[in-house]
């Protein structure tokens, strides 16, 4: 059982929304071959590694908590994904943190998170986080504002964030790719809140062929160019691994778009500015805007979520 285990966490190790640090590290790493293809030689100063805790946590309306802990990586760390091997597993003990304490309250319960690992991945199932620590006594709401406490090592972690009001779209339709009609992409309109400064994002799930909804590309916005307007937003299929899909992909699918016969289902969020500028941080800056307090890194994010009724992608009439 324990090598059914490794083998499933060692597939979905680098996520898109899995390890944030490792991650940005092996964009890096890609950046690094990119570079050095070059016919110039170039030193760069990767600084002095510290390893610190990465928190990486969510609530949403409707849902319990969940924080997944792990440590950050030095720059030009060897990564083995197979865990069956002793160097693999030395890599996931050091990864993963599993005796920490995790709590999170709304100012009237208090909730333990215990940790688990994903049934899921006993049967061979492509899941993200493979293990986390899991609330069951909180459920998320719309207005609310949630405290979160990490404790590791006698260290202590805090961070809050509010669950925002979710945006229902007007209208939802289908753009055919011009050059060839089998592939589209689905489009919505929002009509934005004047009253508010608001954050926006988008996932997306293809139903019986995506195990997780997967963040849409180029779908983070703010409205500071449209505050208080109806606006047009693309979901862009995204990718959910740098590495391996998790999906059951057709080789004619096409980057970025559905293709006809898929059904889809949109989760549309909003969040809270804190919540906002450490993703934004990671598309578009060197620093990471973490909102934890304490020598850590990552987030405690609150969606406002709305999930809408299941898009059928047919033929263009």
């Amino acid at each position: 059982m324990k090598n059914k285990i490794n083998r499933a966490i060692s597939r979905r190790l680098f996520s898109s929304g899995g390890v944030i640090v490792s991650s940005i590290l092996i964009i890096s790493v890609l950046m690094m071959f990119i570079i050095t293809s070059c016919s110039q030689e170039i030193a760069i100063d990767t600084g002095e590694y510290t390893k610190r805790p990465v928190i990486e946590g969510y609530i949403e309306n409707g849902s319990s908590p969940w924080v997944c802990l792990t440590y950050n990586q030095a720059f030009f760390t060897e990564i083995n994904l197979d865990f069956t091997t002793p160097e693999g597993m030395s890599l996931l003990t050091e990864l993963f943190i599993t005796d920490a304490t995790v709590f999170v309250s709304d100012g009237s319960t208090v909730d333990t998170l215990q940790f688990m690992i994903d049934p899921a991945i006993l049967e061979g199932n492509y899941v993200w986080p493979p293990v986390k620590y899991q609330g069951n006594k909180i459920v998320g709401q719309v207005g609310g504002t949630y405290n979160l406490t990490v404790i590791i090592d006698d260290e202590t972690y805090t961070a809050y964030t509010t669950i925002t009001t979710p945006v229902i779209p007007d209208s939802i339709w289908l753009e055919y790719d011009k050059a060839n009609e089998k592939y589209c992409w689905i489009h919505a309109m929002i009509q934005d809140n004047a009253a508010t400064a608001d954050y926006y994002n988008c996932f997306a799930k293809r139903l019986g062929r995506d195990n997780y909804f997967s963040e849409c590309s180029n779908c983070l916005w703010d409205d500071t160019y449209f505050n208080g307007m109806a606006f047009e937003a693309i979901a862009y299929r995204g990718s959910s691994s740098l590495f391996s899909m998790d999906t059951v992909n057709a080789a004619d699918d096409k980057f970025g778009a559905f293709t006809v016969g898929d059904t889809v289902q949109l989760k549309v969020v909003t969040m809270d500015e804190g919540s906002f500028r450490f993703w934004q941080s990671l598309l578009n800056s060197s620093v990471v805007h973490s909102n934890i307090d304490g020598d850590a890194i990552g987030v405690w994010c609150g969606y406002g979520a709305y999930y809408t009724e299941p898009v059928i992608c047919v033929e263009k009439p």
